[in-house]
């Protein structure tokens, strides 16, 4: 049945003042539905049979009849005979109250955006809503600002921009002569912005009701940058086999930090954030937790199960913690002035040792190296499995993995290397 409307007085609303406002009357399937407009009449308004008298509000009236027929006439008929009487008056009502003009804090809402995510990920949405504040010279654009135009702008902006230092205990920011040309900036934020761009058009477009307040996608038109390819960030058998070596002759930070390395490789490339709030085992010999990176992205939020081999708990024995398996949150506030200290006595201890410098990261490229390398050559799955990384593959939704397979892997490779 048609949708039929009509811009109506209803005589019980009259408030005392002698107002009443007009409402849009929409009946569908014998239903009815009132809109409240903004057209206010006045007792004095109309005659004696109750018509409206004064021309004004008759052309004001007549009017709004003709927005409502214009909406109508543009409307898929297809689309309005599936409605109901409740959606069509959502359908109409939308149309009629859209702003001439739709805006949006980006900033703001890219904010939004960023809590919904884990600390890492929304850590770069952060970072990279920052620097769009900086480009546009401090202030929040609007998502109308968001063209092909000041994207490619935006991304000369990071290539150009100097990189700073922040002393984490002093605060103070220090710029270098360092820019981000080569880096990975241009990449991740712009990927940022394209995200939160989509999530705008997605709640607030509503192709059913045909309302398209975001109408255009800039991202249709700019290419986000693809990230430079990574360089291998394994490190050599050796290498590891020096940290096991001297890790005894070494005192304060950077014992722990080749301690937390070693132990991480031993544990299938253990992230610094998980280590860091991991709780003590339930099972004995064996770690369980939930992998921070990808927890959100899995079904099974990330599930590990590791085997702790001695020689890695031999290691964990001087960090041992009354409910956590690791004393990292007791020596340290934060996750990321962990991952610092880190990287910084790594480095360190790479100098003294006249080896390459590398990070604590790549304790998790060079366990998946070794799994893959002829030394031991384990199954690709396996290796997955142990890094913990988004699978999507049809066997994995139906088959619970079986977890010996990993510590079988595991202990292949820890026989790699020469233990004390």
């Amino acid at each position: 049945m048609a949708v039929t409307t009509d811009v109506v007085l209803l005589p019980h609303q009259w408030k005392e003042d002698g107002t009443n406002l007009f409402r849009i009357r929409i009946t569908k399937d014998r239903k009815t539905k009132y809109i409240k407009t903004s057209l206010i009449c006045h007792k004095s308004d109309l005659d004696r049979k109750g018509n409206v008298s004064t021309q004004a509000i008759k052309d004001a009236v007549e009017d709004e009849r003709r927005k409502i027929r214009a909406i109508i006439n543009e409307a898929d008929t297809h689309d309005l005979d599936a409605m109901d009487v409740d959606e069509a008056a959502r359908f109409i009502e939308g149309k009629l109250r859209r702003p001439k003009r739709f805006t949006l804090d980006f900033v703001e809402y890219g904010y939004r955006v960023a809590e919904k995510k884990s600390p890492g990920n929304a850590q770069t949405y952060y970072v990279a809503l920052n620097a769009l504040v900086r480009y546009f010279e401090g202030r929040h654009p609007d998502i109308g600002e968001i063209t092909v135009r000041n994207l490619r702008g935006f991304e000369e902006f990071i290539r150009a921009e100097k990189v700073v230092k922040v002393n984490r205990i002093t605060g103070e920011r220090k710029a270098s002569r360092k820019t981000k040309e080569k880096g990975r900036a241009a990449s991740l934020y712009l990927a940022g912005i394209r995200h939160i761009y989509k999530c705008a058009r997605m709640e607030f477009n509503d192709p059913d009701l045909g309302l398209f307040p975001i109408p255009v996608d800039p991202f249709e038109y700019y290419s986000v940058p693809k990230a430079p390819a990574a360089r291998h960030r394994d490190i050599p058998v050796e290498t590891i086999q020096l940290m096991i070596d001297t890790r005894k002759s070494l005192e304060g930070r950077q014992r722990m930090a080749i301690d937390a390395f070693i132990m991480s490789f031993g544990l299938c490339g253990m992230n610094a954030v998980d280590m860091y709030s991991c709780l003590k085992p339930k099972r004995n010999g064996v770690l369980y937790y939930k992998r921070t990176k990808t927890k959100n992205r899995r079904d099974d939020e990330a599930e590990m199960w590791v085997k702790v081999f001695p020689c890695i708990k031999e290691i964990m024995k001087d960090y041992a913690h009354a409910t956590h398996a690791f004393s990292y949150c007791e020596a340290y506030s934060r996750t990321d002035s962990f991952t610092t200290a880190l990287n910084v006595e790594l480095k360190r201890w790479a100098k003294k040792y006249k080896q390459d410098p590398f990070t604590f990261y790549s304790a998790r490229h060079s366990w998946a190296t070794i799994a893959r390398s002829r030394r031991c050559n384990i199954d690709a799955k396996v290796v997955t499995a142990g890094l913990c990384h988004v699978d999507s593959s049809v066997d994995d939704i139906y088959v619970n993995f079986d977890w010996e397979q990993l510590w079988d892997a595991q202990k292949k490779i820890l026989d790699v290397f020469k233990w004390k």
